[in-house]
């Protein structure tokens, strides 16, 4: 009797496959739901114009996590409760110093830290302002899905996160500021173990919860009011044979119809009527009467 061959499948119980596989797309939108608050919050903070996004989401084992971290990256530990576990926000000392050099009026252009450093007192100081902008946005983003509370515990060097006992999965969300000419990146990492009591929810975005954002609202209809519009509307009009301008010269005059409404229109669209005259020797109109819904 032929023995049957056999192979013999190694499962690691410590870096389960289903962790590093797990799909939340929810996880994206609350990303960046914080990229957008954590923007504005900086922005506000710092006076100085910042766009931020996420670019990707990773899984990666913790010691991946830890290898593509530079030793001049400063991490800030952070508890967002009811969850367990604490997330870390990595942001490179060249990071830093790009914010504060825009700050100061700078393009705040990235210039390259080899070694780790202390930070000086205006990096700190700025720091300070761009981890506080952070844990708002973190709170803003999260929202939208569940209620948390985020609270800074403390920074932490890379080389004692590589001394870490624990190897647990790790979620990792790039994000990137833009500010001026430059682009920052940072990051946002969150152990698996935190946010696997809530996988399910993170994996089908609920149909019956009702999201809204005041502030990207109230951004988004100050760019729309901002937009400029060609408007266009003819004062005059008259026939002319083409005998008679053939004959025209320099100095001659053309009679016009005396004009008293005009349509004003924005790429063929009806605009708004309007009367005729003048004002302060120019010619002016005076809006009569909408073509396009008023809204107060």
């Amino acid at each position: 009797m032929e023995k049957a061959n056999s192979q013999t499948t190694v499962y690691d119980f410590v870096h389960p496959g289903h962790k590093l596989n797990a799909q939340w797309p929810v996880l994206d939108l609350v990303s960046n739901a914080i990229a957008t608050a954590f923007a504005t919050n900086l922005s506000r903070k710092l006076q100085i114009s910042v766009d931020a996004q996420m670019v990707a989401t990773r899984r990666m084992s913790y010691a991946d996590c830890i290898s593509q971290l530079n030793e001049t990256v400063v991490v800030h530990e952070f508890k967002l409760s009811p969850l367990p576990e604490v997330a870390w926000f990595g942001m490179d000392i060249s990071v830093i110093s790009a914010i504060v050099e825009s700050y100061f009026g700078g393009e705040g252009s990235i210039k390259a830290v080899e070694v780790a450093r202390p930070l000086s007192h205006t990096e700190s100081r700025v720091t300070h302002h761009i981890t506080e902008a952070f844990m708002k946005g973190v709170v803003k983003g999260w929202a939208m899905f569940l209620p948390v509370e985020a609270t800074l515990t403390r920074a932490i060097a890379v080389d004692r996160l590589a001394n870490a006992a624990q190897q647990p999965i790790m979620i990792v969300v790039d994000l990137e500021l833009t500010t001026r000419q430059a682009t920052l990146p940072c990051q946002l990492m969150y152990p698996f173990d935190m946010l696997e009591p809530i996988s399910a929810k993170l994996q089908h975005e609920s149909k019956t919860r009702v999201r809204k954002d005041d502030e990207f609202t109230r951004s988004m209809q100050r760019e729309v009011l901002n937009c400029e519009l060609d408007i266009r509307g003819v004062l005059a009009e008259t026939q002319i044979s083409l005998g008679k301008l053939l004959e025209l010269k320099t100095g001659d005059f053309i009679p016009l119809r005396d004009v008293q409404n005009v349509s004003f229109k924005t790429q063929n669209m009806p605009l708004f009527d309007a009367r005729v005259g003048s004002s302060n020797g120019r010619v002016s109109a005076s809006l009569s009467r909408w073509h396009l819904p008023v809204v107060s």
